[in-house]
């Protein structure tokens, strides 16, 4: 049964998926709000979110921000079906657009975006460096991407989130960004990180 779960809340489908997006909606407000502080948002900026899940964060945003533009990627139909009914009245003009798919293998355009936010979904990555590079190849030169993290497996604590945080900060290095920023808060039930980074403006 854990095993099951676990899956489920990685990669949600089908009924038990429908209940994990509300549980991930209710429980991750203050994680996501902290992430989208460190996003420091423009109005007529475009971003992309990797993992946007039941789509608390994009809706958050466009409560803030009248003029953003946001992608959305995520592995799961479910989360998608999820999204489109809490940002329904934001797909009709394609203020907002929603994809199913993994960031290591999808194609994106060059220097299409301004800002990137990927939240609690980077560990089930298949391939985190080479979706970096990918995420690269689709920031605009300055461009931002803001990654944050909160483990929530048995024995998960300041080690594992410490672990996570030094993790992510050498695939951004390794993927060619620069302009490092780690920092981590206290948001129950554990620790969480936050790990920024920039696309240099010239190579």
């Amino acid at each position: 049964m854990l095993s099951t779960l676990s899956k489920t809340f990685s990669r949600p489908k089908g009924w038990l998926g429908s209940i994990a997006g509300f549980i991930m909606a209710t429980e991750n407000k203050a994680l996501n709000q902290w992430a989208i502080r460190h996003l420091e948002l423009a109005d007529g900026e475009h971003l992309l979110e990797i993992g946007y899940g039941p789509g608390y964060s994009i809706k958050h945003m466009l409560r803030h921000y009248d003029d953003l533009h946001i992608d959305g990627l995520d592995a799961s139909s479910t989360m998608q079906e999820q999204a489109k009914t809490r940002i329904k009245k934001r797909l009709k003009d394609e203020q907002v657009r929603l994809y199913v798919g993994k960031i290591e293998n999808s194609r994106l355009p060059a220097e299409q975006y301004d800002k990137v936010l990927s939240v609690n979904n980077y560990t089930i990555w298949d391939d985190p460096k080479t979706g970096l590079l990918n995420l690269y190849h689709t920031l605009k030169p300055g461009g931002k991407i803001v990654i944050v993290m909160q483990p929530r497996e048995k024995g998960a604590g300041v080690s594992r989130t410490t672990e996570m945080g030094e993790e992510i900060l050498h695939h951004l290095q390794f993927a060619g960004f620069g302009q490092f920023s780690i920092e981590y808060e206290e948001i129950r039930p554990t620790l969480a990180v936050c790990v920024t980074a920039k696309k240099p403006r010239s190579e």
